[in-house]
């Protein structure tokens, strides 16, 4: 019955600290991903200029894309 209670003991401690690991990668992971948010959100802004430029280029992209989707789905469709 020792064993079986060390056993369970060891088990729970292993479980803990793999919990433990885990949830402090993904507290770093999300601070990390909002570091680099605000850092690239930064550096778009001070772009501002170049990207009013290339947000019309980026709409008639768009545009095309959405045209070939309905020709796509009008083809499959029929």
């Amino acid at each position: 019955m020792i064993e079986q209670d060390i056993l369970i003991q060891e088990g729970i401690n292993l479980l803990l600290t793999g919990m433990v690991i885990v949830f402090t990668f993904l507290v770093l992971l999300i601070i990390s991903v909002n570091i680099l948010r605000v850092f690239f959100l930064s550096s778009v802004q001070d772009n501002g200029l170049s990207h009013n430029a290339s947000n019309s280029s980026v709409q008639i992209k768009n545009e095309t894309h959405h045209k070939i989707i309905k020709e796509v789905l009008g083809g499959m469709r029929a």
